[in-house]
Parts: structure tokens; sequence; C-alpha cells
């Protein structure tokens, strides 16, 4: 590491430092280092730190050399080396003050709302310097005592013309071996253009957004009433829809909805069920034949979709649409918008919550609150009136179902007191049984099964959604898709008479879910239909006749027409949106629950609950684990969330892993885990090391491939976590864990290697 001193100015020091990392990509860099990243933040460790408020201007490269980003950072703490025992490894805390182009699209796909200002070139290039970060510990879970650094650096060459380091022993790298110097001289290092400073929070209108499978909504409160804002095409919904066009460009809304039949393959719709989940998950492999397009492996394992030549996160596929909203609502309200509050549906689990987060900052919105979508219904049947009530939101949309039970108070308090769902449960389920009804119908009536070409396919997917809707107006439909197939020479029509008993037949499985569902969100609570006042409608599935008709049988009364099924989600959302900007006319209250619970998995595949299903929140809770065995340095956790009772059956949240633990026979050392559920339903975790008080704040999702949890699991790297015990209250963990996750994260392996052993 050069510095260079501006003595007698009054200027402060500076130096150029070049890291070169041990990551291969980007996306392994955003695996590794994204937490502390995402705090604008970075901990180099070194022996030579430099003093506080030295301005650093940083050149950090991937493994091969290959440019990664260049950016301004200060130096905010020092850590002198020390031969104390337990002490501080020696390093730097850096802030990021400003980054280059490539480093801010890094931030932002990171999450970071504000990333730092766009740096400008210098002449004179930083003085080379390799080294690399093995992993990374956000300088805010660091506090001095801490003793496992972020980042290393190995050597450092003196600048020209100055003397030599004093002697003593060189920085050096742990772990690993030191990696090779850089041929090529660095580029000049940049400068910051922008006064340095924290990025500040945006202000300005906060707008409520239904983030739909089917639609989505942007509403806004004026005059304090909320209203929806319309379309560049005049509608209050625009179709939550991305394409591909024959032009290379992607379109958003409505014109992408327009080539769904002629281009389905790079059509994506739907995209609200995939995202924030493994594309080797169980779900996953159920529903990616049902759609047109194609459902690919993410650069982190995810789910993921190709459109064109490229392939896009469904977090990418969620910010195109968000920000199309945000450009409606900038249109119309004639001034920037950069907050709002995103509603999700209440069953979502903890990381598909933080995938709408991130959608959110990647098209460019400080995303003020994740909020239920039943409860953001509420609030607008509610928002007012003042009423003494307990109502239930039973919300069907095109790919989600929710139900809620909420009690509303005067003084504008929504408190939710039971919550259950099913994100795999809608409209587009009635749809597919049609689907499947009709094509049966083709091959009866022709003597031929349908081809399954992908264009004709979504033409019968079309023409079911609309019998569909028309059947709730009118007793028969004719269906009638000409020229569907060509089998040899001879074209094929399909034209079929579907009426509404029939849809009712093919779909009553459907809607005895929901209901089970519902008296499954009053048992939780010990309630009867006797104790509900009002039932509210939500969704454009929940206008279907034979729905309307099953809740008014079930519930002993007709259901609410106070709200507008498709819209209310999104005024709800603008009626909180309105309360936190500080200026609204009337403060909102709202507690929530926790929709599934969250454990721990346990020998033979067992799922330990820690914080119960409809726990309110916020919510905070302490487990304690003790090692398993004499001097070991490392415990794991692995987090799970659901309502099954084998931890296979619910969604991975993250490996709770805490590194550098005092030697100790087995048993004698004690990490207490904090579980800390927010009003959002977003869980974080605290470790500390009760001996030394070295905490460790984690915020788990699912951010790992299957093959990275696997080889963590199986206690490769730093330290063995192939075991832990739980303290009081807990349960033994063991390899009976480990043989069983490593089958549970296993999966087929790329030609020609030999297939994968079967799950323990």
């Amino acid at each position: 590491m050069a510095e260079s001193d501006n003595t007698g100015s009054g200027r402060r020091r500076a130096a150029a430092l070049q890291i070169k990392l041990t990551c291969a990509d980007v996306a392994e860099v955003r695996d590794r280092f994204g937490a502390e990243l995402k705090a604008l933040a970075l901990f180099v460790r070194t022996k030579t730190p430099k003093p506080e408020g030295t301005l650093i201007r940083l050149d950090l490269r991937l493994a091969d050399g290959r440019p990664l980003l260049k950016a301004a950072a200060n130096v905010e703490r020092s850590v002198a080396p020390s031969d104390a025992p337990g002490a501080p490894a020696a390093g730097m805390h850096l802030k990021f003050l400003g980054a280059d182009k490539a480093g801010r699209e890094l931030f932002v796909s990171l999450g970071v709302a504000r990333p730092p200002p766009l740096l400008r070139e210098e002449q004179a290039p930083p003085a080379t310097v390799t080294g690399q970060i093995p992993r990374v510990q956000p300088p805010e879970a660091a506090p001095a005592s801490a003793s496992a650094p972020s980042a290393v650096v190995e050597s450092a060459s003196a600048p020209s013309g100055r003397p030599a380091p004093p002697a003593g022993p060189p920085p050096m790298i742990r772990p690993g071996p030191p990696p090779a110097e850089v041929a090529a001289p660095p580029p000049p290092a940049p400068a910051l253009t922008p006064a340095p400073g924290p990025p500040k929070k945006p202000t300005g209108p906060v707008i409520g957004i239904d983030l739909g499978t089917t639609n989505s909504a942007a509403a806004f409160v004026t005059r304090g009433r909320p209203f929806v804002i319309p379309s560049r095409e005049g509608y209050n919904t625009i179709p939550s829809i991305i394409a591909f066009n024959e032009k290379g460009k992607l379109i958003v809304g409505h014109p992408a909805k327009g080539q769904m039949l002629t281009n389905p393959k790079n059509t994506v719709y739907g995209a609200k069920r995939l995202v924030g989940r493994a594309y080797t998950s169980p779900i996953v492999e159920q529903i990616k034949g049902r759609f047109q397009y194609t459902i690919v492996e993410g650069p982190k394992g995810e789910a993921a979709v190709q459109l064109g030549p490229k392939v896009f996160t469904l977090q990418e596929i969620s910010a195109m649409v968000l920000r199309e909203v945000k450009e409606i609502a900038q249109n119309h309200l004639a001034q920037p918008v950069e907050r709002a509050v995103i509603t999700v549906p209440a069953y979502y689990n903890d990381n598909q919550r933080q995938a709408v987060r991130e959608a959110g900052a990647l098209a460019g919105l400080h995303v003020e609150r994740i909020l239920n979508e039943p409860t953001a219904a509420a609030l607008a049947f509610g928002y007012g009136r003042q009423l003494e009530q307990r109502v239930l939101v039973f919300d069907l949309g095109g790919g989600t179902f929710d139900v809620s039970v909420l009690e509303l108070h005067p003084g504008n308090v929504y408190e939710v007191v039971s919550t259950g769902g099913d994100t795999f449960l809608g409209g587009v389920d009635f749809d597919n049984e049609i689907v499947t009804w009709l094509l049966g119908k083709f091959a009866e009536k022709n003597g031929v099964d349908f081809p399954g070409d992908r264009v004709a396919l979504q033409r019968v997917v079309d023409a079911a959604e609309r019998a569909k809707i028309a059947l709730s107006e009118q007793n028969e439909m004719r269906v009638l898709v000409p020229f569907i197939a060509l089998v040899g020479d001879k074209p094929y029509d399909l034209d079929v008479k579907i009426g509404r008993e029939q849809l009712i037949a093919l779909t009553q499985h459907l809607v005895d879910r929901t209901i089970k569902t519902a008296a499954e969100v009053l048992a939780a609570r010990k309630l009867t239909v006797k104790d509900i006042d009002e039932v509210l409608l939500v969704g454009g599935q929940s206008r279907m006749p034979y729905v309307r008709q099953r809740i008014r049988e079930y519930f002993g009364k007709e259901p609410s027409k106070a709200v507008h099924p498709d819209e209310a989600v999104a005024l709800g959302a603008a009626v909180l949106a309105d309360t936190l900007t500080g200026t609204g006319a009337t403060q909102v209250v709202l507690i929530d629950v926790l929709p599934m619970a969250i454990g721990i998995g346990l020998p033979g595949g067992r799922f330990k609950r820690i914080i119960e299903h409809n726990t309110s929140l916020p919510h905070s809770k302490t487990y304690t684990i003790l090692t398993h065995k004499d001097d070991q340095d490392a415990i794991e956790m692995t987090l799970f969330q659901g309502e099954h009772e084998r931890a296979i059956e619910n969604e991975y949240l993250g490996t709770l892993r805490f590194d550098g633990l005092p030697k100790g026979p087995r048993g004698s050392v004690a990490v207490e885990v904090t579980f800390q559920i927010g009003a959002e339903c977003l869980l974080t975790a605290v470790a500390r090391e009760r001996r030394s008080g070295r905490e460790e704040k984690i915020v788990l999702s699912t951010r790992d491939t299957p093959e990275a949890i696997k080889l963590k699991l199986a206690g490769d790297g730093p330290g063995d976590a192939s075991g832990a015990t739980p303290g009081k209250g807990g349960a033994r963990r063991g390899g009976g864990l480990m043989a069983w996750l490593k089958g549970l994260f296993s999966r087929p392996p790329k030609a020609p290697s030999p297939p994968a052993a079967p799950p323990a």
C-alpha cells in the first residue's frame, strides 16, 4: 500500500491501495461480501494500518486480475497490532465515499438505495498491492474486541523516492498462499468529484405499490384520501409482465402483455411465484413446466429466467415492473419518487421478503416498509372510520392466497391476530385446470393429442382465462381457438363449449383449499365464524361467483363490498405511506404477526421451532448453543421457516456460523443466538460468545448455492462446524443432521460426473 502525505496545506493524507480478491466473479463477491458492502464498508486486515482519517484510493480486482471496482474510502478506525491474548486483528475499517460506475452497479445490486457518488479519474496511478479478502465481517458487527478479520493485505511496495518500511515481519495473508503479483501497471486512481459525506436518506413523496402476480398498481394520498394512479394507457393497474420484443428491447406492462400470444417464450409473467426461491427447490421443480418461458439457474443458485440472450434474476424482473410503476407515479405527480411502501403476500417467507426489498433498490426506490397484502386491504377498509370490529381478509389473487384476521380499534389501530395462506394458489391455478380440460376435449374430439407448440398453448391459456371471466357473468361460453395444431398436413381447431357448472366441477378442489385455510387460521386463535364481523374479499379471483357462494355458506353472511378487489391493497399501502411522511392527518398503528414458524434442523430431519407461527411482532428470542468437542473453533446453526414437522419440507433461510471461539473443553464455550424479527417479518440473528462478549450480527437469507451450503455444512473451511450442542431448552445436533443435509442440498451434477448419492 502506498501513502502520499500532503503536509503543510491542511489536506488529508491519501494512500493508494490495490487488492486482488480470491473471488472468481462478481456473483461470488456478492455472496461473500454482500453484508459488509451493503453497509458501504470494508475491513482490510494488515499489520501496517493507516491512521484514522486517511483517504484511501481503492482498486479492487478479481482473482484473475480483472477490475471489479474503483472507489474512494476513508479510514474510520484503525486497529493496531497487538500480541495480547484475544486482541483484535490489526487492520483498517474503511467507509466508501465514492465509486466508479461498476462499483455503483454492484452496490445497487446488493440493495443499496443510495450508492456512493460517481468518481472521476486522476492521472497519478497508485502503487500496486496484492491481497485477498477471505471472509466478510460487517464493521457494525465487529467491535474493537472482535478477533476475526475480514481482509488481509499481503504486501506493499513503497512509493518511488520514499524510504522502505521499518524492519519487521511483513504483512501476511491469512488464510491461503500468497496470490500472484499483477504484471500490468494498475490504472489511474479515482478521485471524488462531489464533496464526500454519508448518503442522504431520500425525501419527497412516499407511494404505495401493490406488486401483484398478475397486475401491479401504485396509489398516493392527496387531500386526506388515497387514490390509484392511472397507467400510461389509462388503466388503474399495469400487467406484471416483462418481454423481450423482436427488436431486442425489454418492454413492460401492457405492451409486453400484447406479445404474449405471439412470443410466449420471451414473455415473463407470474414472476412473483418464483422470486426468492432456489432453482433446485421442490416448488420450482414442480411449477417451472407450467410457464412458456425458460426458467434457468441464476448466478447464486436461485431461480432465474432467460429472455433472449440474457439471464435475469427474479429480483431484476420485479425491479423492471417496479421501475415502470415508479415512472408512472413520477409522471402523474410531476416530481421525483424515490420512496415506497411495497406489499407482499402475508405468507411470504424471509427470503422472499428480502428479494422484494432488493428489487425495490434495483428500481431506485427506498423501501420504507414491506407490508402484508391483507393488512393493506384492512387499512383501506377501516381508515378514518373509527371501527371496533374483527374482520377476516380473504385475499385470492392471481398467484397467491392469504387469509388474515385483524382486529380494528378506534384511533386507527390495526392488530393482526392470525394469518395463513398458500403462495401457490391463485387465479393461475384456476386457469390451468381449464386448460387441462380443454386439451383433453381437443384430444377426445379429434383423436390426436395436442402437439405442445408454445405459441398455440399460450393461445389456449389466454382462451381459458377469458372463458373463466366470462362465466362470472353468463352460464355458458364457447371456446374457439382456430388452427392451434398441424398434425401431418391436417390443421386442427379447438372448439368446445364450457358451462359454469363444469367450471365449478374443475375448480371446486381449489376453492375447498381456500376454505380449509380460512378454517385453520380461525382455529389457530380458537375463533369461530361467529367471531368475525366482516369478510373482505380481495384479489381478482375472489370475483368468481362460486368463491363468493362458498364464503357466504361458510361464514353465514354476505361478504363486504366496501373494498375494491383490485385496488384495495394499493390504497392501503398508500395510507401507510402517507403516515410515514410525517405529514399525514392521521397516524396508523400496525401490530402484525409472524406468518410461519422459524426454527432449526435437528438430527433425523426434525424441525425444532424457535419462534412460533402467529407470534406478535416485533419479537426477540435467545437460544444457546454449546460446543460439542474440545477446542472447537466454530459453531453453526441451520435455520428454516415453515410449519412442517420435517425440516426438509420447510424453506431454508440460511446458516449462522460463528467463528473464532476461544479454546476450552467440550461444553465450556457457549454462544447465545438472539433472533430478532422486526415489524416487516424480516429476521436478523445476533450471535454472542458468552465468555468474551464478542457479537456478530447476520441478516439471514438464502444467498449461497446448494453446493456451497453443502460444503459449509460438511465442515469444509475454517473450523469444524459439523455439529453443535444447544444449551438449555435445546437438542443435540450431530453427524446425523450433516448426512441428512448433504442429501437435502445435493442436486444432479453436470455430465460427465457420476450420479449424485441419494439423501441419507
